[in-house]
């Protein structure tokens, strides 16, 4: 199961819940200090897809996997 924190969306991807896509356009302007700051919590739907992709052919360790395994996950 993956629990990632904040999400950024890249390449244009929207959420279909219009409460998301207001906070995403309000805060668009914080998202690289909130990701230098919170690098353990924050993830990018790129490395969201590379780490399924990675877990779905090789596994991972844990059953859940928060976001900082996803990030590692992501980078393998």
């Amino acid at each position: 199961m993956f629990r990632p924190g904040l999400i950024v969306p890249l390449y244009g991807a929207k959420s279909k819940t219009a409460i998301y896509r207001v906070f995403y356009t309000l805060t668009k302007p914080l998202l690289p200090l909130l990701r230098a700051a919170f690098p353990n919590h924050v993830l990018t739907t790129e490395q969201i897809g590379r780490a399924m992709l990675a877990v779905a052919r090789d596994g991972f360790p844990k059953r859940v996997l928060e976001s900082k395994d996803i990030r590692a996950a992501a980078r393998r």
